[in-house]
């Protein structure tokens, strides 16, 4: 074979071997792309989202409210989603946040939900009351001069109005002491575990 013959030839196996040598190259990238991204996306879970189990055991036999929140029960494991700066609660979300005095053994953390946002105009409507238009609440309103909300209030800028489900059960919120503090709110519940994990049985289940 000729020179001329085997020119053409070394050239097809050049642009062949230069197409591998390409495809080789763009998965090592495709490969520390995902890696990467894999890499991220496990810290932001990590820095974003916690599992928390609430303290006690969840009663299925009792006919007493067990919790100041109608969805969470004790015994319930939850996933939280920590709020950071660019997340802010949002009006029913159930929060976790500091209690502003824990005093006399009282809990360092409280769960409550958000009933009223910055902004907002408090309004007595007793024995309840409600939150600009919307209607009342399912708890009771404290009146008086040392009550810490007022009708009337409207909530600071940078404050929040957190309130239990019901009162029979004893719990306290910002009926006690005040609105709560952006700062003060840490974690907010996403998704409840507790009927996916067998905890409890889904309402309106079949006992067995």
């Amino acid at each position: 074979m000729s020179d001329a013959e085997q020119q053409p030839q070394q050239a097809e196996l050049q642009r062949r071997r230069a197409q591998v040598k390409g495809f080789k190259r763009w998965v090592r990238r495709l490969r520390i792309a995902l890696a990467l991204v894999t890499v991220v996306l496990a810290v932001y879970i990590f820095l974003s989202y916690g599992i928390y189990t609430v303290p006690g055991e969840y009663r299925a036999t009792s006919n007493k409210i067990q919790s100041p929140i109608s969805e969470v029960q004790p015994g319930d494991t939850l996933v939280l989603l920590n709020l950071n700066l660019w997340r802010d609660p949002r009006l029913g979300d159930i929060v976790i946040y500091d209690h502003p005095d824990p005093k006399d053994g009282a809990p360092s953390q409280l769960i409550g939900r958000v009933a009223g946002l910055p902004g907002e105009t408090v309004h007595a409507q007793l024995p309840s009351f409600r939150v600009g238009d919307r209607l009342p609440l399912n708890v009771g309103f404290v009146v008086g001069p040392d009550a810490a909300l007022k009708d009337g209030d409207v909530i600071p800028e940078g404050k929040y109005l957190i309130v239990t489900d019901n009162d029979a059960i004893a719990y306290a919120d910002s009926r006690d002491f005040g609105y709560i503090d952006r700062a003060a709110m840490h974690k907010k519940v996403i998704f409840n575990l507790a009927f996916v994990l067998g905890q409890r049985q889904a309402p309106g289940g079949n006992s067995k």
